[in-house]
């Protein structure tokens, strides 16, 4: 019989250094800080599942299996990233679940800015991009059940050289090293989990439409993308988190975070 895997211990030191960046309210910790786990979408979510409260934390300096939207990999080497997972219990109804990943974007974007005065953009539905490179990513994965949990990651691209990226994303993504804008990761984390305690309370309290709005001030639209209708024009955040795609026809339609969606010109997953 194959064994299960053991848990990993966090670290007593980082996560003694970086509890303070925890800014109280629904993001109260608790905060474990790991040196290296396979994913910290992984750690939280078997935490969440044995009754972390919300607003606990997993970070880790390095993961060994990382993962972002559609199964894609996030890769950064070790210390070079902020990479950390939350656990979520939004008391909303399981279709407006994706509605947390916009507004981690808004509070991703508003911290980064705050703490290097870098202009950044939102790429519906999870990047955050410094011009046409992506800076950090968002993955909110749900798991409905009597105690509905979210577990929403986060991994911002901090002290990565041009070296560091493997070749399919040479020219793609880019750190805030890179942009001459260093940041300590406590004074990040700090950050974005302060913005992300606003935002959702945002969300919870005055609904969508201000999660909405502060988005689409930052919006990377107009681009053309490849859907399985064939290619349309992204012109849009609907009002339930959608992207509207305008077709060549003059016809609209909504796509949804599970929807594949890939630049014009690239095969449609």
């Amino acid at each position: 019989m194959r064994s299960t895997p053991a848990e990993p211990e966090p670290d007593p030191e980082l996560t003694r250094a970086l509890a303070g960046a925890m800014p109280g309210g629904r993001l109260a910790g608790p905060l474990r800080a790991y040196r290296s786990v396979d994913s910290t979408q992984t750690v939280a979510r078997r935490w969440g599942e044995r009754g972390a409260p919300e607003g606990a934390v997993v970070l880790a300096a390095h993961q060994s299996a990382g993962r972002g939207r559609r199964g894609r990999t996030w890769t950064a080497p070790p210390g070079a990233g902020l990479l950390v997972s939350i656990v979520l219990r939004p008391p909303l109804p399981v279709p407006r679940w994706p509605e947390v990943g916009i507004a981690a974007g808004c509070a991703v974007a508003e911290a980064v800015e705050a703490t290097t005065g870098l202009p950044v953009q939102l790429k519906w539905p999870n990047d955050v991009l410094a011009g046409a490179r992506k800076l950090a990513g968002i993955l909110a994965e749900g798991c409905a059940g009597a105690d509905g949990l979210v577990i929403l990651g986060i991994g911002v691209n901090v002290s990565q050289a041009a070296r560091d990226w493997p070749p399919e994303l040479a020219g793609r993504a880019v750190s805030l090293a890179m942009l001459g804008r260093p940041v300590g990761l406590a004074d990040l984390l700090g950050a974005v989990l302060a913005a992300l305690e606003r935002w959702y309370g945002t969300l919870l309290r005055g609904g969508f439409a201000p999660v909405r709005d502060a988005w689409r001030t930052r919006a990377v639209l107009g681009q053309v993308v490849a859907t399985a209708r064939g290619p349309g024009t992204a012109v849009e955040l609907a009002a339930d988190g959608g992207l509207v795609i305008r077709y060549p026809d003059g016809a609209t339609a909504v796509v949804t975070t599970g929807t594949p969606l890939e630049p014009a010109g690239s095969p449609v997953a």
